[in-house]
């Protein structure tokens, strides 16, 4: 029955170590942070059509800077000149429009503002998605060592199994414990295929925010989590934000836009008038009762609208509805920005407590008792379930540290992002 289990054992570890030996032939370009942000500035398709809105404002901006156009006017008439012998004429005019409230400049300024706005919106669109792709370099980084984390631990499971159906063979040991050892390596094999799929998931997702997706090339990240002391100051990360987050400006261009919609809309309602400067030549009239020689005439004038519609105010006050408006809605985003801040820190401060509590030797305790535990077991000191106990709390507190170790980098991600800044590498 021993030399059955002994066969059986060896039979599935062979299987195991065949599994363990496959690879797939994709390649990996190894990128630290700053090369990988460097690439998704570049090839992120959302963020170069953001572009786009810059440069259409630009061409909008220039739209307004045109002069208005004059206008000209030809009319020919013919007095029954082959009947009557009346003669012909040609009149000739130009005219030009003047604006009072100077229109030209408010639709300027206008265009100026919303030049502006469509530069806030693309910087907040670049510090999303530099928060997003930092949060997903470090996701990838984050299952690299779960990876690395569920290999080496069915490693280790696999020479523990190794060596147990050697001790079986020997009578050191039971069919029970070396069955065991044998089925917690198959186990943990499982847990490998499952975090090599969300490995390689999580490294096409880099690949897609770079704008390129390569079937036989993945991006690997090759830094490491950003853990150092962080001495932020709440008061001054409160002024950092009101004084460079692109929201906020955003809000404020859009104050901006709502005054001098409200300045174009009283241009547009000022005083304007059209000057008009003409020309008429009569040909010989040769008719014998009122016969008249060849002549030209010249004549100016002006003509003046009557804005009967400036009566009704609806659209003036409508657009000083808007300004109070975008006043109050500044307003709530300065309020939320200090808000957002202040919870972004406390959870920041706690998260780093948790880390530090991490690093001071909890996952160092774990690996001494796996490690005791081990040496024990083999000595027969010890029996299989305190060994899988003690490995199962190792393996734990990895796991928990790694995801400590992402939140923490998360959560100084949105603290920097939220006051605007960026020191990350």
């Amino acid at each position: 029955m021993k030399r059955t289990l002994f066969i059986t054992i060896i039979s599935l570890l062979t299987v195991l170590n065949l599994y363990g030996q496959s690879a797939e032939g994709i390649k990996q370009v190894p990128l630290s942070l700053s090369e990988y942000l460097s690439g998704v500035t570049k090839g992120n398709l959302g963020y170069v059509a953001e572009q786009f809105n810059v440069s259409i404002a630009e061409a909008q901006l220039k739209a307004t800077k045109v002069l208005a156009d004059p206008e000209i006017s030809l009319a020919y008439s013919n007095n029954e000149d082959q009947t009557m012998m009346m003669g012909q004429g040609l009149d000739a005019s130009i005219s030009y429009p003047f604006n009072l409230g100077n229109r030209r400049r408010a639709n300027i300024s206008l265009a100026k503002s919303q030049k502006e706005l469509a530069q806030s919106a693309l910087d907040a669109y670049f510090q999303n998605l530099r928060a997003e792709a930092a949060l997903s370099y470090f996701e990838a980084l984050r299952q690299k060592n779960l990876l690395q984390l569920q290999k080496d631990i069915y490693d280790w499971l696999y020479k523990l199994a190794e060596t147990d159906s050697f001790r079986l063979r020997a009578g050191t040991i039971n069919a029970t414990d070396a069955l065991q050892t044998a089925l917690e390596a198959r186990s943990q094999r499982n847990q490998v295929f499952q975090s090599e799929a969300d490995f390689r998931t999580s490294l096409i997702h880099l690949s897609q925010l770079q704008g390129k997706i390569f079937p036989d090339t993945l991006l690997l990240p090759s830094g490491e989590f950003p853990f150092q002391q962080k001495d932020f100051n709440l008061t001054e990360l409160v002024q950092s934000a009101l004084e460079r987050r692109s929201d906020l400006q955003m809000a404020i261009r859009n104050k901006e836009i709502s005054e001098k919609q409200l300045q174009l809309i009283q241009a547009n309602r000022a005083f304007e008038f059209s000057l008009d400067v003409g020309y008429s030549h009569s040909s010989v009239v040769k008719n014998e009762i009122a016969p008249a020689p060849a002549f030209n005439s010249y004549s100016a004038g002006i003509t003046i609208p009557l804005k009967f519609s400036g009566l009704n105010r609806g659209e003036t006050e409508a657009a000083k509805s808007s300004v109070n408006q975008s006043e109050m809605f500044l307003k709530d985003i300065q309020l939320q920005i200090t808000s957002e801040i202040t919870q972004l820190w406390f959870e920041f401060k706690a998260i780093e407590k948790q880390l530090h509590h991490y690093k001071n030797g909890l996952v160092d305790d774990a690996a001494k008792i796996l490690e005791a535990r081990t040496y024990a077991y083999q000595r027969g000191e010890t029996g299989l379930i305190d060994l899988l106990n003690a490995r199962h709390m190792f393996s734990d507190l990895q796991v928990e540290y790694y995801e400590t170790l992402y939140r923490y980098t998360e959560a100084l991600v949105m603290l920097e992002k939220a006051a605007g800044i960026w020191d990350i590498e």
